[in-house]
């Protein structure tokens, strides 16, 4: 009982071991966003918002989310321990609303890395695909078909998690020396597209190459057919340009995520600032010249591309043989001259969605694991192997959520979509307006803060909080747009289940005569 006196967190001291260093924070953000948003829909999404500016878009995106990772690097230099802006939004705002966005949070990243899983199965199947199509070689085309049936996506999906769940079982270590290794396999493929789409020659080149590989005047045609059917160019759009944000947005999510594992990161008030505001402009310029190389090569025939897919693919089909979804790597791989050149490049770019799998692995355990040294959540899940320095059941719970990510998608892709985005932007407005308020309400944790900066007497924290809580809700009216009674009852029971468990867990603390109000008054212990 002696051993237990004092301690109001499950235990005295974390168990985590602080390896991570600036550059692995760096690596972190940049694949901590799936690429979904730059290389799919910011070509597949032409005809939707006619007259846009994708590139601006981006760098609004850019504009947007500078704020923000500066704001969170702050305060997680100033609380630098696994839960990231859970311990934020708990410790200014209490324990109920720093679960229940915790709570949300949790499930959204754990289905998330599920459905990428098995996403990234069917974007490699496309590719190989797309290479039959262009080479007509048959074994090809039964590997593209095979994988990209909703059984091979499933099983490909499964194989993703296990791989991964092993690696997070073994430890911070581990984690961050394969993530230096795979981070650069679709980098190089991405820089690879890059250039070649600079570099193609002009309009008349690209027309060639892509005649090349599907068919004498594919090029032309598909332009005059999406012509005759209604496509046609306009001008600079501003308005089209702002509501092309919501593919920004969703490009720019989980970009904050290897946070939650504050706790392991060497040197936290100096790393996290270096890190991610280095990672998150890397991220957005890296997205702009993606998205301006590619447009750059190929001009309105990505708008003439997607209006026939969305509208008429049976016309494209008739050109082409078959019809395949627009993306950054069927654009690259229709140039490339080289089928077997432009199917490793294409492979290499999907990646990019594998890469996002292990980071949420990494933060998702961490979370639950915070939550559980706050008693919000049961107390094994804060229990750390000590060998490997790893929150291991927390980290096979988080393996269940990605496993049903993984099987959920043989439901409606609009219900999984929606409840996500809700799921995983949630936390941004009760964050802001923590960050907001931590200056007054928490004088004693802001004094902790590297960044002390005003701006006519108010701190630099409270107006970048400020900014964040009204971006927040502007993330909650893009989240909600999609909504239907459907999406919002499936919302509804996610909120419900995490009421229950919160209250459960409550209840048992009350019987053991724990008084919350202690926990929640300082940060957890290291």
């Amino acid at each position: 009982m002696n051993n237990n006196k004092g301690v109001i967190f499950t235990r005295r001291a974390s168990g985590l071991v602080r390896e991570l260093s600036w550059l692995d924070v760096f690596i972190f953000v940049v694949a901590g966003p799936a690429a979904s948003g730059v290389m799919f829909y910011s070509v597949s999404t032409a005809a939707d918002f006619p007259g846009a500016s994708i590139s601006l878009a981006f760098l609004l995106g850019l504009a947007i989310f500078i704020p923000i990772m500066l704001l969170v690097s702050i305060t997680s230099a100033t609380m630098p321990r696994s839960g990231g802006l859970y311990i934020a939004v708990s410790r200014v705002l209490g324990p109920t609303v720093g679960y229940m966005s915790a709570w949300l949070l949790f499930i959204g990243y754990g289905i998330s890395s599920g459905v990428l899983g098995y996403l990234v199965v069917g974007l490699i199947g496309s590719g190989f695909s797309t290479a039959a199509l262009s080479s007509g070689i048959g074994w090809l085309a039964n590997i593209g078909e095979a994988m990209q049936t909703p059984l091979g996506q499933t099983i490909g999906g499964v194989i993703w998690t296990v791989l991964f769940w092993y690696i997070a079982y073994t430890g911070i270590r581990k984690v961050k020396n394969i993530m230096r290794v795979a981070f650069f396999i679709p980098l190089v493929g991405t820089v690879i597209a890059v250039f070649w789409f600079f570099f193609s020659g002009g309009i008349e080149s690209v027309a060639a190459a892509f005649n090349q590989t599907w068919g004498s005047g594919a090029f032309q045609a598909i332009k005059q057919k999406a012509v005759e059917l209604g496509w046609q160019t306009k001008d600079f759009s501003l308005g089209s340009t702002v509501n092309a944000l919501l593919v920004v947005v969703w490009a720019y999510a989980s970009i904050t995520i290897i946070n939650y594992a504050g706790g392991e990161i060497k040197t936290p008030k100096t790393t996290m600032i270096k890190g991610f505001m280095i990672g998150v402009t890397f991220v957005g310029l890296f997205y702009v010249i993606i998205v301006a190389a590619a447009y750059n090569a190929f001009g309105d025939f990505i708008g003439a591309y997607d209006y026939l897919f969305d509208n008429h693919p049976d016309v494209l089909k008739g050109i082409m043989g078959d019809v395949v979804k627009p993306s950054v790597p069927f654009y690259f791989m229709s140039i490339s001259k080289n089928v077997w050149f432009g199917l490793i490049v294409a492979v290499s770019i999907a990646l990019w969605f594998a890469n996002s799998i292990l980071p949420g692995f990494l933060a998702n355990s961490r979370l639950a694991f915070a939550m559980s040294m706050d008693k919000s959540f049961p107390k094994a899940l804060s229990k750390v192997n000590r060998r490997t320095g790893s929150p291991t059941n927390a980290v096979h719970l988080n393996a269940l959520f990605v496993l049903i990510g993984v099987f959920i998608m043989w439901l409606s892709v609009d219900i999984i979509l929606s409840v996500l985005t809700i799921t995983t932007f949630f936390i941004f407005w009760p964050y802001g307006l923590s960050a907001m308020l931590l200056p007054y309400h928490k004088p004693e944790i802001y004094n902790r803060s590297p960044v002390k900066w005003e701006i006519f007497g108010i701190p630099v924290m409270t107006i970048l909080g400020g900014f964040t809580f009204v971006v927040g809700w502007f993330f909650i009216y893009l989240s909600l747009r999609n909504f239907s009674p459907v999406i919002m009852l499936t919302f509804t029971g996610v909120i419900l289940i995490g009421i229950i468990v919160y209250v459960i867990q409550q209840n048992k603390n009350k019987k053991e005569g724990v008084d919350v109000s202690k926990i929640y008054s300082q940060i957890p212990p290291e």
